[in-house]
């Protein structure tokens, strides 16, 4: 199993804005022994408002089968509209804004 992480430019907390927002995904991979760092992969899509986001990540994060962030689509948006967007939901988690990478890569074992 991967997963994309929404996380910050320091590259090791949460990203507390939307996760198309964020600068960086960390992809891991998920071993025998534990989650393993495989890329760090810039997000070209962060500045992008609207204009298909959801499909563009998507492909970007096509290799992952969850994403976890702290916020996805804007406050306003409901979950009904960002499957709208080409989001597929079940792939989405929210995790605390501003939680360590470690911390939360812990909970996942707890939780899957």
């Amino acid at each position: 199993m991967r997963i994309a992480i929404a996380i910050t430019s320091n590259a090791t907390e949460i990203f507390s804005g939307p996760f198309g927002h964020a600068p960086f995904f960390a992809i891991y991979e998920k071993l025998d022994d534990g989650w393993r760092r495989i890329e760090l992969r810039d997000n070209p899509y962060k500045a992008l408002e609207g204009g298909g986001k959801g499909r563009l990540l998507g492909r970007l994060l096509a290799d992952c089968q969850l994403w976890l962030g702290a916020q996805f689509g804007h406050e306003s948006e409901s979950a009904q509209s960002q499957l709208n967007r080409g989001v597929p939901l079940e792939r989405l988690r929210q995790v605390a804004a501003g939680a360590r990478l470690d911390e939360v890569l812990a909970s996942l074992d707890d939780a899957l």
